[in-house]
């Protein structure tokens, strides 16, 4: 089995962290010490064990908000609804524009 793993130097010290296992932390004198420290934590640790892959189905939920899904589809107000969004979006850009163009004048 290969692991990542993050050796750093701090304070004379070497620093070693599994990645895969953010438990397994050895600290030494010199790299070669901290990695055997390191690969001893590890074979302790898989000692008696054995990584295997699951598959967990995921529960079948129904989004909340799907009961609302088409609730204006029969609205004959939802093409004016729309209109008026559409045109109150333009007047916005607009007096945003304006205040933008305004900023850079100054």
């Amino acid at each position: 089995m290969i692991c990542d793993v993050l050796l750093t130097r701090k304070d004379k010290k070497f620093i070693a962290r599994v990645f895969q296992y953010p438990e397994i932390v050895a600290e030494d004198d010199t790299e070669e010490a901290v990695l055997s420290a390191t690969r001893v934590k590890l074979k302790k640790m898989f000692s008696g064990s054995r990584v295997v892959r699951i598959n967990i189905e995921p529960e079948s939920c129904e989004h909340p908000w799907f009961k609302y899904a088409g609730m204006f589809s029969n609205d004959s107000d939802w093409e004016v609804f729309q209109e008026a969004i559409g045109k109150y979006r333009k007047e916005a850009n607009l007096n945003t524009d304006i205040r933008i163009l305004e900023t850079y004048r100054h």
